[in-house]
């Protein structure tokens, strides 16, 4: 069984098998790809640099033409420090760190077990929960805001046990810990992997909770990396939701810091100064993970 485990993991190692581009056709169609790729990564750059300029220029010159911008252009890094200053930054990411950590390892946990059950388990009517399960992505969330806000202010049993949660950090962790999206995306991970070693380790008397924690997560740390960092990426610039359920200064998160910040009437150059702050992380995260997640990706695309 390990040496199933092992090749398996072996396998997930290499994304694309050697090729060539031996005809004049097929270097076309990549070189025009490579053309778009390039073109799409240039344009989604822009707003970016625009950002960072535009926290680095004086209050009076951010809304002149670009020409004049460009070539009266001074890079005046104060306001990142003005920004720092005039909000308490520490404990906003702190608090934003924290509730984005939680809640992606509970939805890793709680997603990767579901979609593990419906697709090696297969209890009754499987297909139908997980057809309830993907029904619930066309529903807009702003459609049970309300609802999921009055079930924070009064968590729990009516008559028995009830807590407000609005204004703690549980109000933002707990609606997080389940999506239909990454349940689909683990099982149709899972729907693909072989069952010989699953089988193997049934056979040498593993519990099903042995094999889920002690095979199945170890060889799926591909797909597990893609769904961390993009959770974390979407919870840690998550505002709607904050913005609904904590009012509470001690408990914003970032973009709630931000949005505290404009409320305030401070220039934007200072406003984005914040949002560059605020970006540092997720940029950090990327870099540091960008191989797994890259490997995740494609890998999870290619898998047969």
């Amino acid at each position: 069984m390990a040496k199933r485990v092992k090749m398996y993991k072996e396998e997930t190692r290499y994304l694309f098998p050697s090729y060539e581009l031996k005809d004049k056709k097929t270097r076309v169609i990549y070189g025009l790809w490579g053309a778009f790729t390039v073109t799409g990564a240039v344009l989604v750059t822009i707003p970016f640099i625009w950002m960072l300029v535009t926290a680095m220029l004086p209050a009076e010159m951010i809304f002149k033409p670009l020409k004049e911008v460009m070539a009266n252009f001074k890079p005046d890094a104060s306001h990142f420090v003005r920004a720092w200053e005039i909000t308490p930054f520490q404990t906003y990411l702190f608090n934003t760190f924290l509730i984005a950590l939680a809640a992606v390892a509970g939805q890793i946990l709680i997603c990767s077990a579901a979609a593990y059950s419906l697709s090696k388990l297969r209890p009754p009517f499987y297909q139908a929960v997980m057809l309830l399960f993907l029904s619930t992505i066309l529903i807009p969330f702003e459609t049970i805001a309300v609802p999921l806000y009055l079930f924070m202010r009064d968590f729990g049993i009516e008559g028995i046990f009830t807590i407000n949660l609005v204004n703690t950090y549980w109000a933002l962790i707990l609606p997080a810990l389940a999506a239909a999206i990454n349940i689909f995306i683990f099982k149709s991970f899972f729907d693909k992997m072989p069952n010989d070693f699953i089988e193997a380790a049934r056979v040498d008397g593993y519990s099903e909770i042995s094999i889920f924690f002690r095979i199945i997560l170890p060889i799926s740390k591909a797909i597990i990396s893609v769904m961390a960092v993009l959770n974390f990426t979407t919870i840690w610039n998550s505002f709607f939701w904050p913005l609904i359920v904590i009012n509470e200064p001690e408990i914003y998160t970032l973009m709630l810091g931000i949005y505290k910040i404009i409320e305030e009437g401070q220039p934007w150059n200072v406003v984005m100064a914040a949002v560059s702050i605020s970006m540092i992380p997720t940029l950090v995260l990327f870099a540091v993970f960008q191989r797994q997640v890259m490997r995740g990706v494609l890998f999870t695309t290619l898998q047969e």
